[in-house]
């Protein structure tokens, strides 16, 4: 079993996992543009589940994040970039392409 560190460099050298780990970080900056502005957020929050769930494939933690995001006042917190590096640090991200994720 290798550490969760060498587990982040593994994923980051991963094309999907590179995408998710891109996609989440910038949710999360352009959420704190618009905490103030419900709509946008919600929306925000809509398309970063939907392009997550494109790249990674179905992954609780990622419904787990979202819940995390609808709450008033958690949005300060980057919870999509975290979801997702605690997904990478917990697999061994060596997916071959084409396959789906594990569970």
């Amino acid at each position: 079993m290798r550490n969760p560190i060498e587990n982040i460099r593994t994923a980051w050298s991963s094309p999907r996992w590179r995408r998710a780990l891109v996609i989440a970080a910038i949710s999360d900056v352009l959420g704190f543009g618009v905490v103030f502005w419900p709509p946008a957020v919600l929306m925000l929050d809509a398309l970063t589940v939907i392009a997550l769930l494109m790249v990674m494939g179905f992954r609780w933690p990622l419904l787990f994040a979202l819940a995390v995001e609808a709450v008033p006042g958690l949005q300060i917190f980057p919870a999509w970039t975290l979801v997702i590096a605690a997904l990478a640090a917990a697999e061994t991200p060596n997916d071959p392409p084409g396959e789906t994720p594990r569970q």
